[in-house]
């Protein structure tokens, strides 16, 4: 039995070990250069997509020619006079803004101001959302920074709006020196269409005047998918059945006809609670269902792990209050689930893996920091270490904001509950205290020795959140009291890593 037992501890270790080394390697993956290679691919994503098809680039590539991936912070000048072409695949975040793995190329930008790469070759693939002013902006940033240093373009910017891996094709979206002939090898992480069931739904700021935060909880529909902690859940949401049965009667159609699309059968009612209604139907019902674009989806942090059964979100219900309309409009993803979503019903959503969330080692001392409905990625922070290989796991302070500091609050009951169970210090703000009004940020400036000694311990820094308000000011903040150059530092060891939105 004894035996039995030394058995059982020695192999989980070896696992543990190897989990770690894993994880090593693949953080080296995005910082080293290929011996021989002749290609560079550069990614800067926030959310994990333009690191996907940079991969998924990448395999295509090394079919034929030797080629490289690294983060766009990780590039440099040395880099660049020692290849021949170099693909940047970068999506545009916020206002025009780079992602938080490409944010320092500005510093390069400026050295290669005084640079001439004229034997260098380069393309550039810029993610982006069309419905935003500054769409892909940060791509022809590095498009006019390439061309005054004297790179050569090999074609025109590609942009793509709004990218979706269940349904976009690489070939339609890569420069063409890069050959796709095996589109589905390629992408082999694509997971089928996921859908989930409502199994409980919670306000955690009840009688409050403050906009509704919810709780929700779900049960998977067929295989358990399995996440890591900073994992993304992408929701296609729904019209109001009101809605879709407004626009029906308006353009004398039929809800209950019966179509087929892409092998599947559903009414015409039901297949246009996903779609964009423009206010006339220009279109035949033939036509319908080919012409009307599916709404956008909404990317939401997880609240849990995979380990813990089952799936939770932390959504704010946004509500539009629009002069003389006398109904209270909500927003389209927040009000589908915080409103007209029941319990019971199944939605799909497509978990997303954001890979540069995961390089955490868990030893570490951990900093979160969030406010509102980011306090879903810091739950699942927390979970990981709680479900931990590691025999030691490093302490844990949580800074969280919120505007209500009524302690019979769900939410503030969740915190208490927190701080007894899991956490070494708990520091919460609350903008709406009579007494003590503060935001997050301010934590930070008062107790910054005590935040500069969590990092000489090697803490990593999480934010999750808004990024307007609460994440813009904390990065601020953290540049105020720590400086930019160590701030930089941080993120490039990947100990600042910031989910907001």
């Amino acid at each position: 039995m004894h035996s039995l037992y030394v058995i059982v501890t020695l192999s989980v270790a070896w696992l543990a070990l190897c989990v770690v080394m894993w994880r090593l390697h693949r953080s080296r993956l995005d910082s080293v250069l290929e011996p021989n290679a002749s290609i560079l691919i550069t990614y800067a994503s926030q959310t994990g997509n333009a690191q996907a098809i940079a991969k998924r680039c990448a395999t295509a590539l090394n079919i034929s020619e030797t080629s490289s991936v690294i983060a766009l912070n990780a590039l440099t000048l040395e880099h660049l006079t020692n290849i021949e072409k170099i693909l940047f695949v970068v999506s545009t975040y916020g206002d025009g803004e780079a992602p938080d793995n490409g944010s320092l190329f500005t510093k390069l930008a400026k050295i290669l101001s005084s640079k001439k790469l004229t034997n260098l070759q380069y393309s550039v693939i810029a993610l982006g959302d069309s419905e935003y002013p500054e769409f892909c902006a940060f791509g022809y940033q590095i498009n006019q920074t390439m061309l005054n240093a004297g790179a050569q373009s090999m074609g025109n910017v590609i942009t793509v709006d709004n990218y979706n891996e269940q349904t976009t094709k690489l070939a339609s979206i890569t420069p063409d020196w890069i050959k796709i002939e095996h589109e589905l090898t390629l992408n082999p992480e694509i997971k089928p269409l996921q859908y989930w069931q409502l199994t409980k739904r919670e306000v955690l700021n009840p009688d409050c005047n403050d906009a509704k935060l919810f709780q929700l909880s779900f049960s998977s529909i067929g295989p358990f998918p399995c996440w890591q902690a900073g994992d993304l859940l992408d929701i296609q949401p729904q019209q109001p059945h009101d809605i879709v049965e407004r626009w029906l009667l308006e353009n004398n159609l039929n809800g209950n006809m019966w179509l087929t699309h892409q092998g599947h059968q559903q009414s015409l009612r039901t297949w246009l609670l996903t779609r964009e209604l423009p206010k006339a139907c220009p279109h035949s019902v033939d036509e319908l269902l080919n012409e009307l674009p599916y709404l956008h989806k909404r990317s939401y942090s997880v609240a849990s792990i995979s380990q813990e059964g089952q799936l939770e979100l932390i959504v704010r219900l946004v509500e539009k209050n629009d002069v003389g309309v006398p109904e209270i409009d909500y927003g389209l993803t927040s009000g589908f689930l915080s409103h007209y979503c029941q319990v019971g019903s199944i939605i799909e959503g497509q978990i997303r893996d954001v890979s540069s969330h995961h390089h955490i080692d868990q030893s570490k001392p951990m900093i979160l920091i969030g406010a509102g409905s980011g306090l879903a990625g810091l739950k699942a922070q927390i979970a990981a270490r709680n479900f931990s290989v590691q025999k030691q796991v490093g302490k844990i302070w949580l800074i969280f904001g919120e505007r209500n500091s009524s302690p019979l609050l769900p939410i503030n009951q969740q915190l208490s509950s927190l701080q007894e169970t899991q956490l070494t210090k708990l520091s919460c703000a609350y903008s709406k205290d009579v007494q003590y009004p503060k935001y997050v940020q301010d934590i930070l400036l008062n107790e910054k020795n005590i935040l500069k000694q969590w990092l000489d311990d090697g803490a990593v820094i999480y934010v999750c959140g808004s990024l307007t308000g609460m994440g813009e000011s904390v990065h601020q903040t953290l540049i105020e009291v720590l400086g930019q150059s160590s701030v930089e530092e941080l993120q490039l060891q990947q100990r600042y890593i910031r989910d907001v939105y």
